[in-house]
């Protein structure tokens, strides 16, 4: 069968030419639906890789809350420890000083010439009294006390002659201020 086209040319082409802008107009608005759908796509995948990472961020955060929490519970036990390490230190170097300040008076004693009665020492000073057989052997005893490097000055507070068994004796007391490891002079407080 043969097909004649009975419309004219130029309005066969206008209709061609509307149909190929509604082709057009259709396919850009295709182009256009599915452009956005893959933006919408994209942003949507970007959006969930985002909140992945602001969980696995948020969970990190909750294992450092609890590490940061760890950390300063050590701390605190360090700290506690070292404090409790510092007094056993003060407390071995007040043992072996006093084993040196005892040590270093009873070598200072002239033997047979010097009896000591009574002995305090509290810290920072050394209160003792006792017997001596003159005034020169307690001034002797006062010397050898002063050459000691854990004293750093002895003060003579008081003598007094006594009678015994037909003898003439000193009474003598004398205080005696102890210096730390260093050196320094030790105040009566327990400060240096």
């Amino acid at each position: 069968m043969i097909k004649i086209n009975l419309l004219p040319v130029r309005e066969w082409r206008r209709r061609e030419a509307v149909r190929r802008q509604i082709s057009l107009l259709f396919l850009s608005t295709l182009l256009l639906f599915v452009t956005l759908f893959a933006v919408g796509v994209t942003y949507q995948q970007k959006l969930q890789n985002r909140r992945a990472k602001l969980r696995e961020l948020e969970a990190r955060k909750k294992q450092l809350v609890f590490v940061e929490k760890k950390i300063k519970e050590i701390n605190a036990k360090r700290k506690e420890l070292e404090v409790k390490f510092e007094a056993m230190e003060r407390l071995q170097e007040g043992r072996t000083k006093t084993v040196q300040v005892l040590d270093d008076i009873v070598s200072a004693i002239p033997i047979d010439r010097v009896w000591l009665t009574s002995l305090k020492y509290s810290g920072s000073s050394v209160v003792l009294s006792g017997v001596a057989l003159d005034n020169h052997t307690v001034a002797l005893f006062m010397r050898r006390i002063q050459a000691s490097p854990w004293f750093s000055s002895v003060k003579l507070t008081s003598t007094s002659l006594t009678r015994k068994n037909e003898h003439q004796l000193t009474n003598f007391a004398l205080t005696i201020t102890v210096v730390d490891k260093r050196g320094a002079k030790v105040k009566k407080n327990g400060k240096g």
